[in-house]
């Protein structure tokens, strides 16, 4: 009896106003833990799951059957945690080894600070497109670029926010990221019409950020950076540190193995022991305490406050929290899309088109819905993509703009979101707190207010030609009229067989009544 019960009520779900309800606890529930910075997002995204719990036993949901698509969901962002696993190991051991205070020193001599925004921005995307990788560009230039920044006074949130527009830049438009395939793919779509397209909202975007950040960096140049401070930083360094080309040996070998196409929790564990190697030889550490860098980070005995701030951070252990957040966003989203939450709200939103302008509007929003709630860009992407792939056809939209929007809203929403993945993933690998970057995602936001701004203009939204589409329509009739035909003349060949058959039964009836006649007349005569 319990089995048939669970059976009936496995498959039930949320309806519209239950589901509007439940999202508004949840989001309520995280919002009063991040603004009284408490834990972050970690204990709001905890109680959803209470909260889901409740609802499954109030309306008759089998939570069992809830909860599998929580496991389900986390088990596609495993490689996300190891990957900020693997950050917080490299963060320690490049650390110790010498590897970051090598790098602020010679950015501290090199670099104009008033420049530092623009480059970090050029850098990073340069990386990325050659990699493919958002991921490791921010753990490995991203990294570099915020101890110099962190140094020179600048804020640290700018530092971060022009990381991050960089890697995902590259992470857009290079044809070796993930994402920039997945779209085309999700929209059928081919790749090469799927970058053409996304350089009408990305280059304009990339332009305003670079321009922004320009302005930014000649603003924000802290009066606290003074050539005294940079022999001050610099002597610091040189006292706890052997600085060299040798202890670059960890950052060139990461940036080598990106190029070749190395997995990137590989590169960035073959840079940790490499690191770990330098730390052993050049700066005489013992193999104890390498190892206790790696899970509990670098402790500096420099006193210099700025320097100790940067300096005092990384390990595996130091991810552990955004291993946490990670997990139970990316699971509460996968049960409310079993509940199915996604599709209420989700069609809702699609029943309101009537033009170009408002289904890419739809597009956008249901991207940075799934966004919200997934927590995860190929999820984020599959949903939108399933959906609204059926409007784009039937109002004859190109594929490649289908894609594009994908990229747009799906793609860019990760960093601004506090709980998704990428958004943990950039607080935890740059040591800043989103609040501090998010006003700072400048491509980001502008992405989607150009794609928007196409739709309703039409600029670069392109039609599938209605030739193709009248011949189809016409190819298709003249199959109909062939193929009403083809039955007609059978049924007319098997009326004609079977009228045939009744003459000739007839006749043969006929025949033999004469022969009969025939007969019975001449034995009368006889």
């Amino acid at each position: 009896m319990g089995d048939f019960f669970m059976s009936g009520t496995k498959e039930k779900k949320l309806n519209l106003p239950q589901s509007l309800l439940l999202l508004l606890l949840i989001i309520v529930s995280v919002a009063v833990c991040i603004r009284l910075k408490t834990g972050g997002p970690m204990i709001g995204l905890f109680a959803s799951w209470i909260f889901i719990y409740l609802f499954c036993k109030i309306f008759g949901i089998s939570y069992a059957n809830i909860v599998a698509g929580a496991y389900d969901a986390i088990r596609m962002v495993v490689p996300t945690l190891c990957l900020l696993m693997a950050i917080g190991v490299m963060i320690g051991t490049w650390l110790q080894s010498g590897t970051i205070a090598t790098i602020i020193s010679w950015g501290l001599k090199m670099i104009n600070p008033s420049w530092l925004l623009p480059l970090t921005l050029l850098f990073c995307s340069i990386l990325s497109i050659v990699t493919g990788t958002s991921y490791g560009s921010a753990g490995s230039a991203g990294v570099a670029m915020m101890a110099i920044g962190n140094a020179m006074g600048i804020h640290p949130g700018m530092v971060a926010g022009a990381v991050i527009c960089g890697a995902m830049f590259g992470d857009k438009l290079s044809p070796l990221s993930d994402t920039t395939n997945l779209a085309p793919a999700v929209a059928d779509a081919k790749l090469g019409d799927h970058i053409r397209s996304m350089l009408w909202t990305t280059l304009p975007t990339y332009v305003i950020t670079l321009i922004l950040f320009t302005i930014l960096g000649f603003q924000q140049t802290s009066g606290s950076y003074t050539e005294g401070s940079i022999t001050v930083y610099i002597d610091a360094l040189n006292g706890e540190f052997q600085l060299g080309w040798i202890t670059m040996i960890p950052a060139i070998l990461i940036i080598v193995l990106l190029l070749c196409k190395v997995n990137a929790i590989s590169a960035l564990g073959l840079s940790s022991f490499a690191a770990g190697f330098v730390s052993y030889f050049v700066q005489h550490d013992t193999l104890q305490g390498i190892i206790r860098t790696a899970y509990n980070g670098y402790t500096t005995t420099i006193e210099e406050p700025v320097l100790q701030s940067i300096l005092n951070r990384g390990g595996m252990g130091s991810m552990l929290q955004y291993v946490a957040i990670i997990c139970f966003a990316v699971g509460m989203g996968g049960m409310l899309e079993k509940l199915g939450v996604l599709d209420h709200i989700l069609q809702a939103i699609v029943k309101r088109i009537n033009s170009d302008g408002s289904m890419i509007l739809a597009t956008m929003i249901v991207g940075y819905v799934t966004s919200l709630i997934s927590c995860s860009q190929p999820m984020a992407h599959v949903l939108t993509g399933r959906l609204m792939a059926p409007v784009f056809q039937e109002r004859k939209v190109a594929p490649e703009i289908l894609s594009r929007c994908l990229e747009d809203s799906g793609t860019m929403a990760g960093p601004m979101i506090p709980w998704h993945g990428y958004g943990v993933y950039m607080a935890g690998t740059l040591g800043v707190a989103w609040s501090a970057f998010f006003p700072y995602l400048f491509l980001l936001y502008l992405t989607p207010v150009f794609s928007i701004f196409y739709g309703f203009t039409g600029i670069s939204i392109k039609h599938l030609p209605e030739t193709k589409n009248n011949e189809s329509k016409e190819s298709s009739a003249a199959s109909d009229v062939y193929k009403r035909q083809e039955t007609e003349t059978k049924k007319e060949k098997e009326k004609r067989k079977n009228a045939d058959k009744t003459c000739s039964s007839r006749n043969r009836h006929t025949k033999c009544v004469s022969e009969c006649q025939r007969t019975f007349l001449r034995c009368r005569g006889r």
